[in-house]
């Protein structure tokens, strides 16, 4: 065991550790525990992750002993007969930046919150969420294996569709919460067969082993990168898959911050960035990826112009510059991405933080009107239809609707002919 070792579990494990510690006096103790009790748990949580990904820098940059990289052991997690999931982490300038950039993020957002939401009746609940995000930030930053990836992928989920519907007193954050839910399954499957075909084509879900992703045939390659692209476009909110993010304006403002102005809707690129190899060796699936990032885009620059609620117009805002993050990688321009998604980061942090009490930040982001602007003036009839549809967002989710409402009514039906079912047996048993 390395030195390093410790310390990396402190970074990943000890939010989650304070989570629990916290969840277990709520359900164990006799007395509701002081707002004071628990975030003073969650913030040495935060903190010590802080800590150990300063740590982890250190060691990686060599400023403290040796210099460590690439992966870094902790033994089998699972192993079924052949199929064993490893304990790996991956240290590289990509996964100890966005390690410490989002475990600071969450940390100030803790401190933000702890007079943000003082007196909230779901105080406790908000601040263990932000625990079990904090670790599935980290794990998703430092895995080294997809099947690690997945398993932060899946907590940093989980943790936003509750922080949606937080508000649970109320229906449209319910509805929202359930919605997003619904796009992440979708984008949750991408992510898994892409683990598994990992696995059956390279012999290993190690992210090391897609540097042989050229050794694939292109069509086993190509499907690989689409998988991986998939998942990407759902957690990122790219198109069609955007209707979800206003939406999760619902949410607390904090929680709105960290997840979709910050860390959480940046995930999907992260993804792009860590599966690479995979990328380099499909122009097919790297043209795809660049015509949804522009066309997103294109798409959300031009929905905010005219948006009037400020949280709504820094949602597509945020959409059209990750949709250019991704066309970013998708070209090849890997290192440009990264430092468009930090510093993008930061900015819209400090907008959604600001959205309350600063409405005129939506005039920042672009509020417009067709009356204005040289389309207005080369061509007033299509200004005004471009503005309509940017307006109602161009229908998108009402077209999601319909395309599925087929698949809802079905499983309507079979539910109540399940029910039927099951209640003819019971007469049948009592008689």
């Amino acid at each position: 065991m390395t030195a390093l070792q410790p310390v990396l579990a402190v970074a990943v494990l000890s939010p989650m550790a304070a989570a629990l510690a916290v969840g277990l006096r709520v359900v164990l103790g006799d007395d509701r525990p002081s707002e004071r009790w628990v975030t003073s748990v969650i913030a040495a949580g935060l903190t010590l992750s802080v800590l150990g990904d300063l740590g982890v820098i250190g060691v990686f940059t060599g400023l403290v002993g040796p210099r460590i990289a690439g992966e870094i052991e902790f033994g089998d997690w699972l192993r079924l007969g052949d199929f064993v999931i490893p304990g790996v982490i991956q240290l590289d300038r990509v996964s100890v930046t966005l390690a410490l950039f989002s475990s600071t993020l969450t940390a100030l957002i803790a401190r933000f919150s702890r007079t943000y939401l003082h007196k909230e009746p779901g105080y406790i609940r908000f601040f263990v969420l932000l625990g079990v995000f904090a670790t599935g930030t980290q794990l998703v930053a430092l895995a080294g294996a997809l099947e690690l990836f997945f398993a932060g992928w899946e907590l940093i989920g989980i943790a936003s569709a509750l922080f949606i519907g937080f508000f649970h007193e109320r229906d449209e954050p319910i509805r929202s919460s359930v919605r997003a839910f619904a796009t992440y399954r979708l984008s949750d499957a991408g992510l898994l067969i892409a683990t598994v075909a990992t696995f059956e084509l390279l012999g290993s879900a190690r992210f090391s082993a897609l540097e042989h992703a050229g050794e694939l045939p292109p069509a086993e390659s190509t499907m690989l990168a689409l998988l991986f692209l998939l998942s990407a476009m759902g957690k990122s909110a790219q198109l069609p898959f955007s209707g979800w993010l206003p939406r999760a304006m619902e949410g607390p403002t904090p929680s709105s911050a960290l997840f979709y102005g910050a860390v959480s809707i940046h995930a999907g690129v992260f993804l792009m960035l860590r599966v690479w190899p995979v990328l380099a060796v499909s122009p097919i699936a790297r043209g795809v990826g660049v015509a949804v990032g522009l066309a997103t885009a294109i798409y959300a620059a031009t929905v905010a112009r005219v948006h009037t609620d400020a949280k709504g117009a820094l949602a597509h805002a945020t959409l059209a510059q990750v949709g250019l993050i991704l066309a970013e990688i998708c070209l090849g321009w890997t290192t440009l991405a990264l430092a468009h998604l930090l510093g993008h980061a930061l900015l819209r942090l400090g907008q959604y933080l600001k959205a309350p009490n600063m409405i005129h930040d939506t005039h920042r982001v672009g509020h417009s009107h067709p009356g204005h602007g040289w389309i207005a003036r080369v061509a007033p009839r299509l200004a005004a239809r471009i503005y309509a549809t940017a307006l109602h967002r161009g229908r998108l989710d009402d077209l999601i609707d319909a395309i599925f409402a087929p698949v809802l009514a079905m499983a309507r039906a079979l539910d109540r002919a399940d029910r039927w079912i099951r209640g003819q047996a019971s007469l049948e048993g009592r008689r």
